[in-house]
């Protein structure tokens, strides 16, 4: 099949990806002076992980004037068990005050205390009180003026638009191929690239990430020869409603409530029966309690338990807390879910890859957050990586010539896609769920040995199933597939090789941490022969 319509865009700044990272990243490299555009799967702003939050900001200085970046940035490595990079750790901590300012300024709108000024709330993990949140607990919050501020710069949009390949001539990225819900071929001509494409939430069944999250960033920068870091730290937010846990019920603002309980079929408090204060556990540690107790007892559900809830606080916490509880329920099933995803892509100092001119930001780079991510650190880094980001790709765009050669590398590109059409095979759905599935029972919150291999055996299967191709929509859920199925394999062999248990990656079979051989990142990069890990030392403080 041949596509109906082509077309070329130019522009020295191309930002894959519509949520808060990209957004921000956006606005920076316009501020330079470059011509930018904008390339979501979705409307931009909405539909990404950002829009789907509730816009809590873990940003220092706000509450105890002694708090400031290097002692966020000493809570933030003590989550992630030490593997985080401590130069992207100082970087987003140090940067994040001053672009809370900025965001204030631009109209976002805060909680505010009764003196007029930010409300600011603790969440376990942090040593201080140091997280903002959005006036109405909705990401919208954040996303709506970061997006009106986009448009005031004269970034471009292109919506509904699947980026296919990076298009890359002597490890420079000179642009990007594309194609719309609508079947039309776009080749992107681009001096810089900022890949903000967020996670792989989506390759888990259980997930409360938005559509569309499928690792997509991950795989554009494998096959561009850039390594991946990290990737078996998934994290698994523990109190999430819903079949496929899809709406977040935020257990660190309720559970430490009084009254509150978190209980199982039995009625057992679950966090007193394995001995863990409410106002101290991890979200790794809470989603592990919560699997072994469904796990160890056959249709076991886990229960939060608002019963003993002060009306008082109900009423101070109702943008949290479910609508129903207000109209006589008080007890609420709830799941485990794939949340965030900590591996990514590697980027140095100036958030460059190894492929010149291709930057990242965002929960695509891995970096940030180790092993765990603290909770109000996402939107921290989302915000203050994509601004350094974006700065750096504008100025170095403003630097460089358009690069010759990118029609002959489209036309490939497009040739390649032509040939995966077919009318035979399964549907791109059904692969993808039962990708979903088996990554979830082998590969999700416990791990061991046996069942990486399982998972990673049903992935070769996967991988020499013909597919059945009719539309652009099929090729795009097809190429979703693979992108997912590219993350999936990254993360079970690292899964593998990390033979200890760490932060929110858990292995059954080696439950213990083990810093003496362990305290180390684990690269992925695609060979000729397929993916090859590599294990590298912390890097140091740079500057």
């Amino acid at each position: 099949m041949s596509f109906d319509t082509e077309r070329s865009i130019n522009c020295d700044v191309l930002i894959i990806g519509g949520g808060g990272a990209g957004l921000r990243a956006a606005i920076a490299a316009a501020s330079t002076g470059a011509d930018v555009l904008m390339a979501s799967k979705t409307r931009m702003g909405r539909a990404s992980n950002t829009y789907l939050s509730k816009a809590i900001i873990a940003s220092s200085g706000w509450g105890d004037p002694g708090d400031r970046g290097p002692v966020h940035g000493q809570d933030t490595i003590k989550g992630g068990r030490y593997i985080n990079d401590p130069g992207m750790v100082a970087r987003f901590t140090e940067t994040i005050p001053r672009e809370t300012r900025r965001l204030m300024e631009w109209g976002m709108k805060f909680n505010s205390a009764p003196d007029g000024s930010p409300a600011v709330m603790k969440i376990p993990g942090h040593t201080h009180a140091r997280h903002l949140s959005g006036k109405n607990w909705k990401g919208s919050d954040l996303v709506f003026p970061l997006r009106q501020k986009a448009v005031e710069m004269g970034v471009r949009f292109q919506e509904k638009t699947f980026v296919t390949s990076l298009l890359v001539s002597d490890q420079k990225v000179i642009g990007a191929t594309a194609l719309t819900t609508q079947g039309e071929f776009l080749t992107l001509g681009a001096k810089t690239i900022v890949l903000a494409t967020g996670g792989f939430g989506h390759l888990f069944l259980n997930t409360n990430n938005a559509p569309g999250i499928t690792g997509d960033g991950h795989a554009l920068a494998l096959d561009a020869g850039v390594a991946l870091q990290d990737m078996e730290f998934v994290q698994f937010y523990p109190t999430a409603m819903g079949r496929r846990g899809s709406r977040i019920l935020l257990y660190e603002r309720i559970l430490v409530q009084d009254g509150v309980v978190l209980k199982n079929s039995r009625g057992q408090d679950i966090l007193k029966k394995n001995k863990y204060p409410a106002e101290e556990i991890t979200r790794d540690e809470l989603a592990q309690v919560m699997m072994k107790e469904i796990l160890a007892n056959p249709g076991e559900a886990i229960f939060m338990d608002l019963e003993g809830l002060a009306p008082k606080t109900a009423r101070e916490l109702a943008m949290l807390i479910p609508a129903p509880y207000f109209k006589g329920t008080r007890t609420f099933p709830v799941v485990p879910t794939t949340h965030f995803c900590m591996g990514g892509v590697v980027v140095d100092a100036h958030c460059e890859t190894s492929c010149q001119g291709l930057f990242a930001a965002g929960e695509v780079c891995a970096g940030a957050h180790g092993a765990n991510r603290l909770g109000g650190n996402a939107l921290a880094e989302v915000i203050a990586m994509g601004s350094l980001a974006g700065q750096a790709a504008g100025k170095r765009a403003g630097a460089l010539d358009p690069v010759p050669g990118i029609s002959e590398a489209a036309r490939k590109e497009k040739t390649r896609l032509g040939k995966l059409f077919s009318r035979q095979g399964e549907g791109p759905a059904d692969l993808i769920r039962e990708l979903k599935e088996t990554m979830w029972i082998h590969a999700g919150i416990l791990r061991s040995g046996q069942s990486l291999e399982k998972a990673l055996a049903t992935l070769k299967k996967l991988e020499d199933t013909q597919a059945r191709i009719e539309a652009p929509k099929d090729l795009i859920r097809f190429l979703e597939f693979r992108n997912l199925k590219t993350t999936g394999k990254a993360l079970c062999r690292s899964a593998l090789e990390r033979t200890e248990s760490r932060g929110s990656h858990f292995r059954t079979d080696f439950p213990e941490e083990n810093d003496s051989h362990w305290r180390i990142n684990l690269r992925v990069e695609k060979t000729g022969a397929g993916l090859a890990l590599d294990r590298v030392p912390v890097p140091e403080i740079d500057g």
